[in-house]
């Protein structure tokens, strides 16, 4: 169904036949699967996720009521419940291909030359636009099924601009792929908003020969709380996102670069202690408003770090600002430090 299968290139030889036969099933927009054609060592619901990931187009049942019965040549059935008529499929695919080139030909406007620019369109559009669904996780963490099954895919993102984090990794791959790259979608657990792991999905992408997580939910949230951007989980390595996101490693290519991180990008992440205080310094003389950081995990900050930093900046502010008062927050999974001068 499409080009971009970095889930697929990470299947063996069993596990992709099973795939082209999800494929195929949902090309043409099936209700079920028999898997009975499936070598049996093959974990089908593994492979089903992974073919979805690839294929963020896929809109028309709900993924989250997807059942398993014994088919009668013993094999199993796979059934994508609540399906939607088929004038019903046909109008949802046109609202999206048409959602999908407005904002792609909106973003290009924008002119972005380079990787990075052309991504972080897409991550902030979907700040701008996207309203995490609270409802919805509630409603499924409560009942185990879903009030809005729609929140779940890219056409709950991007046509209604509200989602839980499946609905918006789904959206960004998307638009990624439309933008000419491979982009996949990664189940697994993490901790937000939460106490403990829970599930969770987010985005893997490829941009030359190079692989970085990408987590579109997280920052939106953090975005709403604050009115600010957030960049958090843009383009980072394994190492950085397996502080709070779980997920099996080997379906997945190692992710061991952050170049493009915004931190790194903007020369926000400090190595040293002595670095903090330059990178305060350069926003206490900018006049900006928001202040941004990032903290090597190699440097041990005073507890508790958050106020630690924040009265560093406070004191370096003064020199150029006066009297500054700030509103500030501190992921300590992250390392990440954010302000906001008021």
């Amino acid at each position: 169904m499409n080009n971009y299968k970095i889930g697929y290139e990470q299947l063996t030889p069993p596990e992709k036949k099973a795939y082209g036969i999800f494929e195929k099933a949902f090309s043409s927009c099936a209700k079920s699967v028999d898997s009975s054609a499936i070598n049996r060592s093959v974990d089908v619901m593994k492979v089903l996720q992974v073919a979805l990931g690839d294929n963020p187009r896929v809109i028309y049942f709900n993924k989250t009521q997807i059942k398993v019965s014994s088919s009668l040549l013993g094999g199993k059935q796979i059934h994508f419940c609540g399906t939607y008529s088929s004038s019903q499929i046909r109008r949802m695919n046109q609202e999206i291909d048409k959602v999908v080139s407005s904002i792609t030909e909106e973003l290009l406007l924008l002119n972005p030359l380079s990787d990075y620019d052309k991504l972080m369109c897409i991550y902030e559009y979907l700040q701008d636009h996207v309203v995490y669904d609270s409802k919805e996780l509630e409603y499924t963490c409560k009942h185990g099924s879903s009030l809005n099954p729609k929140s779940h895919n890219a056409y709950g993102a991007l046509v209604e601009k509200r989602a839980v984090c499946d609905g918006i990794s789904a959206a960004f791959s998307l638009l990624a792929q439309e933008m000419g790259y491979s982009c996949t979608i990664v189940s697994g657990s993490a901790t937000f908003m939460t106490n403990g792991f829970s599930s969770h999905a987010w985005n893997l992408i490829r941009v030359g020969d190079k692989y970085y997580h990408i987590d579109a939910t997280w920052d939106i949230n953090h975005y709403h709380q604050t009115n600010e951007y957030s960049y958090e989980y843009f383009c980072v390595n394994d190492d950085s996102i397996n502080t709070d996101h779980n997920w099996d490693i080997n379906t997945t290519p190692a992710c061991n670069y952050e170049d493009l991180s915004f931190y790194i990008k903007s020369g926000c992440y400090a190595n040293t202690l002595s670095q903090i205080d330059e990178i305060f310094t350069r926003y206490a003389k900018s006049k900006t408003q928001v202040v941004r950081l990032r903290v090597s995990d190699r440097i041990a900050i005073p507890e508790p770090s958050d106020t630690f930093l924040a009265q560093k900046l406070i004191d370096i502010s003064s020199h150029y600002r006066g009297g500054s008062s700030i509103q500030f927050g501190w992921n300590k999974d992250t390392r990440c430090f954010f302000a906001l001068y008021t």
